[in-house]
């Protein structure tokens, strides 16, 4: 089975991420869910990003590496919104990553260079107010255009954070696709 690293979204590593990393877990995966705000959790996206941009990225991109340097030679980089755009950087340059599944986030914009041998999947809301237009699907020509496999789906309505069970985005059809797209892709890598 795989090594899965899965990163919180700016709400902080809450319970709705343990029921998330608990799903993995029951399919047989290794999951891994570093705190990259040490220990910190909050109750709206306002005040978590507000977190997240006094913190800055790279410095929360460092901690995410640091908590994984001792993981094994093989790992897939999940993460959920911020999380998704921590996903996405450690896929696209740790050379131990094998996959990256970016929920509710991820994407550039414009081409960027990806690692051939790391297959990429993005899952978006269609109407989420946080998915940049265009940036998915920049990132996954840039995946493919590497030899990546890229997979990009989307989903009704406009909920954010709809794979949380915790919070009042969750919608449960959807987050049932999203975990049986992402686990076939977890017995792919």
């Amino acid at each position: 089975m795989t090594t899965l690293v899965l990163l919180h979204s700016a709400l902080g590593k809450t319970p709705g991420m343990e029921a998330i990393a608990g799903r993995y877990t029951a399919a047989g995966h290794t999951v891994v869910t570093p705190d990259f705000y040490e220990g910190r959790t909050f109750t709206t996206a306002e005040a978590g990003v507000g977190h997240s941009q006094e913190v800055g990225f790279s410095q929360l991109v460092d901690r995410v590496a640091a908590a994984c340097a001792d993981l094994p030679d093989e790992i897939v980089f999940a993460g959920l919104s911020l999380g998704a755009g921590i996903a996405q950087q450690m896929g696209k340059n740790d050379s131990r990553a094998r996959g990256a599944l970016l929920f509710h986030g991820g994407g550039f914009p414009k081409p960027t260079r990806w690692q051939g041998n790391v297959p990429v999947q993005i899952h978006f809301s269609v109407d989420d107010e946080w998915r940049d237009s265009g940036a998915p699907q920049t990132l996954m020509e840039s995946a493919a255009r590497a030899g990546a496999r890229a997979e990009y789906f989307l989903y009704p309505g406009g909920s954010h954070l709809f794979s949380d069970p915790l919070v009042d985005d969750y919608r449960e059809d959807s987050a049932q696709l999203l975990l049986d797209r992402s686990l076939a892709f977890l017995d792919r890598v």
